[in-house]
């Protein structure tokens, strides 16, 4: 029924359908230059001092995303363009609109990453054939490699992946560093690839073929109306006996392993078989089966075992998926799923081949690098290098399928209300249980939970912001530390900060000193303010008011 893609060298070609017409594809051929890796490109943006300052502070927040519309439709995108003038290896552009890109990970003020629509105020306006452009900031890649190299693996191993190359980045005049330069994943890439335009194309974004998780797919194209999505949902119904055959009438099963194999060789940890995160899935005319775009890979070769658990033994495996974890859990699945593992390990993976790569960007971005980065590369070199060795390691320990990916919406689990009073820089300086004074009610899963002692204080945080933070003794040796973070130029007496993730963040941390001195997360602070009768960001000024907020857990 089955036949695994041999060709491991050249990215996918389906034939079924008709062919798109060579003038209608542009940003083929033409545009090869801008992605030549042996360049260290360079992007320069001009636009209005305002505009610049409105897009960087432009975000998503974790109450956003998990609060009360969680999961009930595309995740809605806080983003704008901005009209500006932008040059790639000094060709210009012309009159662009540029606006900020990221879910949350890579979300930043300070070098956010960018996309550029070349005919965003100029009709049919084009750059070199391309539409639009895209500069990830690689948040979570200190090398700022991982990104390019991901891509670059993903089309070695046999799928659609949009072209990667390195670019330093000038906006006003402030340079902001080395990004990964990529082409837009839209119709027009797919149809770059194989030569056909798709009858429909889904982003996923914490996204699945489960009920109450198709929801959040993004239609990528006109008239799509989600009959893909629902047929495969359905088709995961199928018992044992019927699942590969009915699975491969809706998706192309061969594609689909070898885009799971070629993640998890990865590591991407946060794409759709270990997340349900980062992905499309576009069908083409004749057959309308659906294939898979790995996207978003900055976090990809961040360890040497990215999926590991407590034993280490699925360390070569993502299965958080719909999809990954009932193949792999089908016997005859899983047995497809290895041998297309060991088939590109053996035919496609060339780890001397991306270890020169990162060598040779080393010298491309020498100029540009500082401890941090130079640090990142060489962790990816040693990743990249043994990273073969390392999945057959795994392979030969075996692996467990785990549990699915659990939604990742909020419910209210308690309450938490303080009445303190404290002074300003007691954070971090001192014995954070003498800072202050406090009067403390926790109410957790319907127990109330009355402390034995309290310690409340104010200061500045790692990161700049103001962080007020009070840990209680709820039981001998266990500890919660509810905390927020907050723009300190908001401290002021009278001022109550609502704990949107706009305001004012906050989350609560729990220790059991009989089980270990490490604190961890348990829940979210909402629904609710940080209110301040006494307040200044003067070291001595007495800090004094009221918590008074929902404790917010995953449901």
């Amino acid at each position: 029924m089955l036949l695994l893609l041999a060709c491991a060298d050249q990215t996918v070609s389906f034939d079924s359908g008709e062919p798109a017409a060579s003038d209608e594809v542009q940003g083929g051929a033409e545009a090869d230059a801008l992605f030549d890796v042996s360049v260290l490109h360079e992007l320069v943006v001009e636009l209005d001092p305002d505009d610049w300052a409105e897009l960087r502070v432009q975000e998503r927040t974790y109450y956003d995303l998990m609060g009360e519309e969680c999961m009930e439709g595309p995740w809605p995108s806080p983003y704008t363009y901005f009209p500006g003038e932008a040059w790639l290896d000094g060709e210009a552009m012309g009159e662009v609109g540029v606006r900020k890109k990221g879910l949350i990970g890579s979300v930043v003020s300070d070098r956010p990453s960018l996309k550029i629509d070349v005919g965003e105020y100029i009709d049919d306006q084009r750059f070199f054939g391309l539409e639009k452009l895209v500069f990830n900031n690689g948040r979570q890649d200190p090398s700022r490699m991982r990104t390019c190299l991901a891509h670059h693996w993903f089309s070695e191993a046999g799928l659609v992946a949009p072209r990667c190359a390195l670019a330093h980045v000038v906006v006003n005049g402030e340079d902001l560093g080395i990004y990964a330069h990529t082409e837009n994943i839209d119709e027009e890439l797919v149809a770059r690839r194989t030569g056909q335009w798709p009858t429909a194309m889904y982003e996923g974004t914490l996204s699945d073929f489960r009920e109450g998780w198709t929801q959040t797919f993004e239609y990528e194209t006109d008239d799509t109306t989600g009959a893909e999505l629902e047929a495969v949902t359905e088709a995961l119904e199928a018992s044992d006996s019927a699942l590969l055959d009915t699975l491969d009438a809706v998706i192309d099963l061969d594609a689909f392993f070898t885009f799971w194999a070629a993640e998890s060789i990865a590591g991407h940890w946060d794409g759709y078989n270990a997340n349900t995160n980062n992905f499309y899935a576009y069908a083409l005319p004749g057959d309308g089966r659906l294939r898979f775009i790995a996207s978003g890979p900055d976090a990809a070769f961040d360890q040497r075992e990215p999926f590991w658990g407590d034993d280490g033994a699925n360390a070569w495996v993502g299965t958080l998926s719909a999809l990954a974890h009932r193949l792999f859990l089908h016997d005859e699945g899983r047995g497809l799923y290895e041998a297309e593992l060991s088939r590109q390990l053996d035919a496609a993976w060339d780890g001397a081949a991306k270890v020169a790569q990162i060598d040779a960007w080393a010298e491309l971005v020498a100029e540009h690098d500082d401890k941090s980065m130079r640090a990142g590369i060489e962790d990816t070199r040693t990743i990249v290098e043994l990273r073969a060795d390392d999945v057959r390691d795994g392979m030969a320990r075996g692996a467990e399928a785990g549990e699915l990916r659990g939604e990742v919406c909020w419910e209210t689990v308690g309450v938490a209300t303080v009445d303190f009073s404290t002074t300003w820089d007691s954070y971090p300086r001192g014995d954070l249980w003498t800072g202050g004074e406090a009067d403390t009610y926790y109410v957790f899963d319907g127990v109330e939970y009355p402390s034995i002692q309290d310690g409340v204080s104010a200061g500045t945080a790692e990161d700049g912001s103001a962080l007020w933070l009070i840990i209680s003794e709820i039981a001998d040796g266990v500890y919660v530390a509810p905390y927020v973070i907050f723009d300190e130029a908001a401290l002021s007496s009278g001022a109550a900060l609502a704990l949107d993730g706009h305001d004012a963040e906050g989350a609560i941390m729990y220790l059991d000193s009989n089980q270990g001195d490490q604190w961890q997360t348990i829940a979210y602070l909402g629904n609710g303010t940080l209110s301040f009768t006494e307040a200044g960001n003067t070291k001595g000024d007495v800090l004094s008011g009221r918590l008074d907020v929902e404790i917010l857990g995953s449901r």
